[in-house]
């Protein structure tokens, strides 16, 4: 298994850098030469801050905010995931709260045109991947909170934001 790289988020944005090990080889050069090493695998994941805050609900509707990310990987494969950072399991799961008051509706997340997905599951909603090295790859993170009804209180929520290299 792989390192993963885990990035709490909310109001502020977060930079984080691993370097696990990989190999790779060439094929061999003409004279019958392998050339061959060993070089750091890299994840990088640079995450700005969001674009709006959703806290404050005044009337119903569905607010929405982004905020951009940007991915660097040596490996051939790594993926964006997106979770409750608080909470695995219940009511609070993927749910704004404002101390003990929750919004009925979970918070909902995206990448680009793709369907949103509800984060109130215990399994990591997977936003985007890549099938290549990249660097420094740019990718914006939709968030969406339908209200029902205006909402009064100061509501939060911590996600953690994932860029792995293996399959969860």
């Amino acid at each position: 298994m792989k390192l993963r790289t885990f990035i709490a988020v909310s109001a502020v944005g977060a930079v984080a850098v691993a370097a696990p090990l990989a190999s790779a080889q060439t094929p061999p050069v003409s004279g019958g030469t392998t050339i061959g090493a060993t070089v750091p695998s890299m994840l990088e994941l640079i995450i700005t801050q969001p674009k709006a805050t959703l806290a404050a609900f005044p009337k119903a509707k569905t607010y929405s905010t982004s905020f951009d990310v940007a991915v660097t990987t040596t490996d051939n494969a790594a993926q964006l995931s997106l979770t409750d950072g608080e909470v695995n399991r219940g009511s609070k799961m993927g749910r704004l709260a404002s101390g003990k008051k929750l919004l009925p509706l979970p918070l909902e997340a995206r990448v680009g045109k793709s369907a949103f997905a509800a984060l109130n599951t215990p399994v990591e909603s997977q936003l985007t991947k890549w099938n290549q090295a990249v660097a420094r790859s740019k990718a914006t993170v939709n968030l969406r909170q339908k209200v029902k009804a205006k909402a009064s209180g100061n509501y939060r929520k911590v996600l953690l934001v994932t860029l792995s290299t293996d399959t969860p």
